[in-house]
Protein backbone atom coordinates (compact mmCIF):
# COMPACT_ATOMS: atom_id res chain seq x y z
CA UNK A 1 0.00 0.00 0.00
CA UNK A 2 2.34 2.85 1.01
CA UNK A 3 5.41 3.43 2.75
CA UNK A 4 5.68 4.92 5.78
CA UNK A 5 8.31 6.16 8.34
CA UNK A 6 7.77 4.97 11.91
CA UNK A 7 9.47 7.42 14.30
CA UNK A 8 9.64 7.03 18.37
CA UNK A 9 12.23 6.55 21.33
CA UNK A 10 11.41 3.55 22.46
CA UNK A 11 11.76 0.67 20.81
CA UNK A 12 8.59 -1.24 21.83
CA UNK A 13 6.65 1.44 20.60
CA UNK A 14 8.11 1.57 17.36
CA UNK A 15 7.92 -2.74 17.18
CA UNK A 16 4.43 -2.18 17.74
CA UNK A 17 3.38 0.54 15.50
CA UNK A 18 5.66 -1.61 12.67
CA UNK A 19 3.82 -4.87 13.29
CA UNK A 20 0.46 -3.17 12.96
CA UNK A 21 1.23 -1.36 10.08
CA UNK A 22 3.24 -4.02 7.99
CA UNK A 23 0.18 -6.13 8.97
CA UNK A 24 -2.36 -4.29 7.44
CA UNK A 25 -0.44 -4.16 3.86
CA UNK A 26 2.02 -0.84 4.19
CA UNK A 27 6.13 -1.03 4.00
CA UNK A 28 7.97 0.67 6.70
CA UNK A 29 10.90 1.93 5.11
CA UNK A 30 12.94 2.99 8.41
CA UNK A 31 12.70 4.42 11.80
CA UNK A 32 14.10 6.79 13.98
CA UNK A 33 14.53 7.88 17.46
CA UNK A 34 14.91 11.38 17.75
CA UNK A 35 13.04 14.37 14.89
CA UNK A 36 16.83 15.20 13.94
CA UNK A 37 16.90 11.48 12.73
CA UNK A 38 13.52 11.61 11.77
CA UNK A 39 14.29 14.57 9.09
CA UNK A 40 17.42 13.20 7.47
CA UNK A 41 15.37 9.80 7.01
CA UNK A 42 12.24 11.88 5.58
CA UNK A 43 14.67 13.47 2.81
CA UNK A 44 16.21 10.17 2.14
CA UNK A 45 13.07 7.76 1.74
CA UNK A 46 10.11 10.28 1.02
CA UNK A 47 7.69 8.12 2.79
CA UNK A 48 4.05 8.32 2.03
CA UNK A 49 3.25 8.93 6.02
CA UNK A 50 5.37 9.62 8.74
CA UNK A 51 3.90 8.24 13.01
CA UNK A 52 6.11 10.96 15.11
CA UNK A 53 6.27 10.61 18.55
CA UNK A 54 6.28 13.87 20.83
CA UNK A 55 8.96 13.30 23.43
CA UNK A 56 11.97 12.66 22.27
CA UNK A 57 15.76 13.03 23.49
CA UNK A 58 17.59 15.48 21.04
CA UNK A 59 15.25 16.53 19.15
CA UNK A 60 12.15 16.48 19.64
CA UNK A 61 8.87 15.29 17.40
CA UNK A 62 7.45 19.37 17.58
CA UNK A 63 10.81 20.46 15.78
CA UNK A 64 11.26 17.63 13.34
CA UNK A 65 7.79 18.77 12.15
CA UNK A 66 8.97 22.24 11.39
CA UNK A 67 12.39 21.01 9.85
CA UNK A 68 9.98 18.54 7.57
CA UNK A 69 7.01 20.69 6.50
CA UNK A 70 9.21 23.79 6.23
CA UNK A 71 11.17 21.56 2.99
CA UNK A 72 8.23 19.49 2.39
CA UNK A 73 4.78 21.01 3.17
CA UNK A 74 2.82 18.39 1.40
CA UNK A 75 4.12 15.61 4.39
CA UNK A 76 1.72 13.51 6.21
CA UNK A 77 2.43 13.28 9.87
CA UNK A 78 0.18 11.81 12.57
CA UNK A 79 1.80 12.65 16.23
CA UNK A 80 1.50 9.96 18.84
CA UNK A 81 0.80 11.68 22.06
CA UNK A 82 0.91 10.27 25.56
CA UNK A 83 -1.81 11.48 27.31
CA UNK A 84 -1.21 14.80 28.96
CA UNK A 85 0.50 16.43 26.01
CA UNK A 86 -2.76 18.14 24.42
CA UNK A 87 -0.81 21.07 24.04
CA UNK A 88 1.88 20.09 21.94
CA UNK A 89 -0.42 17.54 20.20
CA UNK A 90 -2.21 21.35 19.09
CA UNK A 91 1.00 22.98 18.17
CA UNK A 92 1.94 20.10 16.06
CA UNK A 93 -0.97 20.22 13.94
CA UNK A 94 -0.92 23.92 13.42
CA UNK A 95 2.63 23.56 12.23
CA UNK A 96 1.00 21.25 9.40
CA UNK A 97 0.66 17.71 11.26
CA UNK A 98 -2.35 16.06 9.86
CA UNK A 99 -3.62 13.99 12.76
CA UNK A 100 -2.41 12.48 16.23
CA UNK A 101 -2.67 8.99 18.15
CA UNK A 102 -3.14 8.82 21.76
CA UNK A 103 -0.87 6.22 23.97
CA UNK A 104 -1.63 3.26 24.65
CA UNK A 105 -2.41 3.11 20.76
CA UNK A 106 -4.55 -0.26 19.36
CA UNK A 107 -4.83 -1.69 15.73
CA UNK A 108 -7.78 0.34 15.50
CA UNK A 109 -6.83 3.39 16.26
CA UNK A 110 -3.98 3.28 14.26
CA UNK A 111 -5.16 2.00 11.15
CA UNK A 112 -8.29 4.17 11.10
CA UNK A 113 -6.27 7.43 11.24
CA UNK A 114 -3.30 6.16 9.23
CA UNK A 115 -6.29 5.34 6.36
CA UNK A 116 -7.96 8.86 7.01
CA UNK A 117 -4.85 10.68 6.43
CA UNK A 118 -3.64 8.39 3.29
CA UNK A 119 -7.37 8.68 1.99
CA UNK A 120 -7.57 5.01 2.20
CA UNK A 121 -11.32 3.43 2.39
CA UNK A 122 -10.84 -0.01 4.06
CA UNK A 123 -12.78 -1.90 6.54
CA UNK A 124 -11.18 -2.55 10.02
CA UNK A 125 -10.54 -5.44 11.21
CA UNK A 126 -12.80 -6.93 13.14
CA UNK A 127 -11.99 -6.25 17.32
CA UNK A 128 -11.18 -8.71 19.97
CA UNK A 129 -13.03 -8.34 23.31
CA UNK A 130 -9.75 -7.67 25.20
CA UNK A 131 -8.68 -4.82 22.62
CA UNK A 132 -8.36 -1.25 24.27
CA UNK A 133 -8.77 1.81 23.13
CA UNK A 134 -7.23 5.21 24.10
CA UNK A 135 -8.29 6.61 27.52
CA UNK A 136 -8.54 10.86 27.46
CA UNK A 137 -9.13 12.50 31.11
CA UNK A 138 -11.96 11.65 32.77
CA UNK A 139 -12.74 8.96 30.64
CA UNK A 140 -13.12 4.91 30.67
CA UNK A 141 -13.05 2.34 28.67
CA UNK A 142 -16.39 1.04 27.34
CA UNK A 143 -15.88 -2.88 27.45
CA UNK A 144 -18.57 -5.30 26.45
CA UNK A 145 -19.50 -8.44 28.91
CA UNK A 146 -16.73 -10.62 30.02
CA UNK A 147 -13.85 -8.79 28.43
CA UNK A 148 -10.61 -9.34 30.97
CA UNK A 149 -9.78 -5.86 31.74
CA UNK A 150 -10.79 -1.94 31.91
CA UNK A 151 -8.77 0.90 32.35
CA UNK A 152 -9.48 4.34 33.86
CA UNK A 153 -7.59 7.48 33.93
CA UNK A 154 -8.11 10.28 36.22
CA UNK A 155 -6.05 13.06 36.96
CA UNK A 156 -2.81 10.59 35.52
CA UNK A 157 -3.92 7.96 38.25
CA UNK A 158 -4.66 4.76 36.18
CA UNK A 159 -6.99 2.28 37.40
CA UNK A 160 -6.70 -1.34 35.68
CA UNK A 161 -9.69 -3.06 36.62
CA UNK A 162 -9.51 -6.64 36.34
CA UNK A 163 -12.05 -9.40 35.96
CA UNK A 164 -12.07 -13.38 35.83
CA UNK A 165 -11.66 -13.11 32.46
CA UNK A 166 -8.22 -12.02 32.35
CA UNK A 167 -5.79 -15.01 30.53
CA UNK A 168 -2.19 -15.23 29.87
CA UNK A 169 -3.00 -14.08 25.89
CA UNK A 170 -5.39 -11.51 27.22
CA UNK A 171 -2.53 -10.35 29.35
CA UNK A 172 -0.60 -9.07 26.13
CA UNK A 173 -2.81 -6.67 25.35
CA UNK A 174 -2.92 -5.08 28.88
CA UNK A 175 1.06 -5.38 28.89
CA UNK A 176 1.48 -3.05 25.54
CA UNK A 177 -0.84 -0.40 27.53
CA UNK A 178 0.82 -0.25 30.61
CA UNK A 179 3.92 0.36 28.38
CA UNK A 180 1.98 3.23 26.52
CA UNK A 181 1.26 4.89 30.40
CA UNK A 182 4.76 4.32 31.09
CA UNK A 183 5.30 7.60 29.44
CA UNK A 184 2.88 9.63 32.15
CA UNK A 185 4.34 11.84 34.79
CA UNK A 186 3.59 11.73 37.83
CA UNK A 187 2.36 8.31 37.48
CA UNK A 188 -0.02 6.22 39.81
CA UNK A 189 -1.50 2.90 38.97
CA UNK A 190 -3.66 0.87 40.82
CA UNK A 191 -4.22 -2.86 40.17
CA UNK A 192 -8.05 -3.67 41.14
CA UNK A 193 -8.44 -7.02 41.05
CA UNK A 194 -12.26 -6.67 42.43
CA UNK A 195 -14.08 -9.51 43.70
CA UNK A 196 -11.29 -12.32 42.09
CA UNK A 197 -11.13 -14.90 44.62
CA UNK A 198 -8.36 -16.85 41.98
CA UNK A 199 -5.75 -16.03 39.74
CA UNK A 200 -3.24 -18.91 37.79
CA UNK A 201 0.25 -18.44 39.75
CA UNK A 202 1.08 -17.57 35.87
CA UNK A 203 -0.94 -14.34 35.96
CA UNK A 204 0.18 -13.02 39.21
CA UNK A 205 3.96 -13.70 37.54
CA UNK A 206 3.40 -11.49 34.86
CA UNK A 207 1.27 -9.28 36.43
CA UNK A 208 4.33 -8.56 39.21
CA UNK A 209 6.13 -7.41 35.80
CA UNK A 210 3.66 -4.80 35.42
CA UNK A 211 4.46 -3.57 39.04
CA UNK A 212 8.46 -3.32 38.25
CA UNK A 213 7.93 -1.49 35.21
CA UNK A 214 5.88 1.37 36.82
CA UNK A 215 8.01 1.50 39.39
CA UNK A 216 11.32 1.41 36.84
CA UNK A 217 9.07 4.46 35.85
CA UNK A 218 9.51 6.22 39.36
CA UNK A 219 6.09 5.52 39.37
CA UNK A 220 3.49 4.63 42.27
CA UNK A 221 1.26 1.29 42.36
CA UNK A 222 -1.09 0.22 44.70
CA UNK A 223 -3.44 -3.23 44.43
CA UNK A 224 -6.78 -3.26 45.76
CA UNK A 225 -8.87 -6.30 45.92
CA UNK A 226 -12.20 -7.11 47.68
CA UNK A 227 -11.92 -10.86 48.69
CA UNK A 228 -9.09 -10.79 51.85
CA UNK A 229 -8.31 -13.86 51.67
CA UNK A 230 -7.31 -13.59 48.10
CA UNK A 231 -5.82 -10.02 48.78
CA UNK A 232 -3.17 -12.69 51.27
CA UNK A 233 -2.45 -14.85 48.54
CA UNK A 234 -1.87 -11.89 46.23
CA UNK A 235 0.72 -10.40 49.24
CA UNK A 236 2.57 -13.49 49.39
CA UNK A 237 3.30 -13.67 45.70
CA UNK A 238 4.68 -10.52 45.42
CA UNK A 239 6.86 -10.62 48.51
CA UNK A 240 8.87 -7.11 48.92
CA UNK A 241 5.79 -5.40 47.36
CA UNK A 242 4.19 -6.49 50.43
CA UNK A 243 3.71 -3.49 52.46
CA UNK A 244 1.03 -0.61 53.31
CA UNK A 245 2.60 1.41 50.73
CA UNK A 246 1.75 -1.20 47.57
CA UNK A 247 -1.49 -2.67 49.09
CA UNK A 248 -4.63 -1.86 50.83
CA UNK A 249 -8.08 -3.53 51.15
CA UNK A 250 -11.45 -2.09 50.08
CA UNK A 251 -14.80 -3.07 50.80
CA UNK A 252 -16.83 -2.01 47.90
Amino acid sequence: MSTILVVDDSAIMRRNLVTILSQTGHTVVAQAINGGQAHLLYRTHLPDLITMDITMPGSSGIEAVKLIIKDYPDAKIIMVSALGQKNMVFEAIELGAKHYLIKPVTPETVISVVNKVLGIKQPLPSSKAEEIAPVNEGESIEIATQVPFQIENSNNMFQIKLSKYLTDESFITLNQAIQGLLFVQPLIVIINFGNIDSLSDSLLEKLSVIIQAVQGAKGTIKVVAQNKEFMKIVKGKYGEFADPAHFMNISH
